[in-house]
């Protein structure tokens, strides 16, 4: 169960960072945090509410150094940034959910595999892309509805978040 902080632990590295270390053998190290972190820029065509937001998560994830359970919402910040870029680029007038967004954005060819780094071999058919408009908006609600599931990192989420949205307002639009 979490603990509220004392005041004389808010600027040390959480404890659970030191527990995955026994487990994986790295330490996470604040000054290399920020520095990934840094790198992940949006496009400068992306709108500024969107560029906002972002930044809040990739906030959250360098604080997730001091209060580890903090990138389980970094994980669930990141997707409602998509989705609110995805409502942005779509400009539907009627409602449209998650998954519909996603299925638009695949459709529309607005993403592909091929615009996410994390990806080695992308395929042509897009098959990551087209998965995500299952699980993404599944991963979404779990973290949304409650879960006590903790992510040894969130950076890798902040860069897929980066790449999905870059796609959506290229800056060659």
């Amino acid at each position: 169960m979490e603990q509220f902080k004392r005041l004389d632990e808010l600027t040390k590295i959480d404890v659970k960072h030191e527990d995955w270390a026994r487990v994986t053998g790295q330490m996470l190290n604040l000054e290399l945090l920020h520095k990934t972190l840094s790198k992940e820029i949006l496009n400068k065509v992306v709108p500024d509410e969107i560029k906002g937001q972002f930044n809040v998560a990739k906030n959250m994830a360098l604080y997730s150094y001091f209060f580890y359970a903090l990138a389980p919402e970094v994980h669930l910040k990141s997707a409602v940034v998509t989705e609110y870029a995805l409502r942005l680029r779509t400009k539907s007038k009627r409602r449209m959910t998650y998954k519909q967004l996603i299925n638009h954005a695949v459709s529309q060819r607005w993403i592909s595999d091929a615009g996410f780094r994390h990806i080695n071999n992308p395929k042509p058919d897009n098959s990551w892309c087209k998965a995500m408009i299952e699980i993404a908006p599944s991963l979404r609600n779990s973290k949304a509805h409650g879960t006590t599931f903790l992510v040894n990192s969130c950076t890798r989420e902040i860069s897929i978040c980066a790449d999905f949205i870059n796609q959506l307002f290229p800056d060659n639009q």
